[in-house]
């Protein structure tokens, strides 16, 4: 079965994410799949790098909700990642151990890069809500820094080996979103957002001028208003559901070939 819009109208009229418009513009079903999906079979399907993911990135919010690495031990943040971690939810044992082991080698190299450091830190976890031509969107900002100059950088943490450049960030339509309700919530402070990639130690801005913000201003709307009208949620089937989350409830693989293994 494929629901309608307008048979779901809570879980499908809510706020839109950037994962949402990525989501539909890559696969409708996966979309639709994703936001009417329950928080057990999210934690079901979830797998050992989101896991590992999750636990560094609310050990990094909670220690800078309590002044960041200049006021936290090293040992209190591993004691906050262990606190997150959720290492059941990994595919076995050696993924648990190797992703656990990989969490602490990289919070323990993060902590060393940054405890001497000026705290810039002026808010944590941040959402970031309002209305663009009609569609209401949120957005996330896992820190927000503000330099001796005023810029404000929205910044979100990535535990991937993979890191855009500047430009391919600059064209991200997670990063304009964010940038454009940071934007308007920071307003008239200048700001930018960046990725920083946690294995690399390594802080990326997105290249993103005002003709560009634009530019992603208009695609994010376009696609906004594709997804509210949408009456049917048509599977796309690609190389991407080797690694979708959802491809256990999707109609499209839902045969006994493919439960029995076939068409991996």
């Amino acid at each position: 079965m494929n629901p309608k819009a307008g048979e779901t109208p809570d879980k499908l009229q809510r706020r839109l994410t950037a994962r949402n418009l990525a989501d539909f513009r890559l696969c409708p079903q996966k979309y639709l799949l994703s936001v009417l999906v329950t928080p057990t079979d999210t934690r079901k399907f979830i797998g050992g790098p989101a896991v590992l993911h999750r636990a560094m990135r609310q050990a990094l919010v909670n220690c800078y909700q309590r002044g960041g690495p200049q006021e936290v031990p090293v040992e209190t943040l591993l004691e906050l990642f262990e606190q997150n971690w959720e290492g059941n939810l990994c595919a076995d044992s050696l993924e648990e151990t190797l992703l656990h082991a990989r969490g602490i080698e990289t919070l323990t190299a993060y902590y060393q890069a940054h405890h001497d450091q000026a705290n810039q830190t002026i808010a944590v976890d941040l959402p970031l809500n309002d209305t663009i031509e009609g569609h209401e969107f949120v957005a996330v900002a896992d820190r927000v820094d503000r330099d001796e100059s005023g810029l404000i950088t929205l910044l979100r943490y990535k535990s991937g080996s993979s890191l855009p450049g500047p430009g391919a960030l600059g064209k991200d339509v997670s990063a304009g979103l964010l940038l454009l309700l940071g934007t308007r919530h920071y307003a008239p402070q200048p700001c930018q957002t960046a990725i920083y990639a946690l294995r690399r130690s390594r802080l990326t801005t997105a290249d993103i001028d005002e003709a560009q913000l634009e530019r992603l201003r208009q695609q994010i709307v376009t696609l906004a208003s594709e997804l509210r009208s949408a009456e049917e949620f048509p599977v796309r089937k690609g190389q991407h559901c080797r690694w979708c989350r959802s491809r256990a409830q999707c109609p499209a693989w839902a045969s006994a070939h493919y439960q029995r293994g076939g068409n991996r």
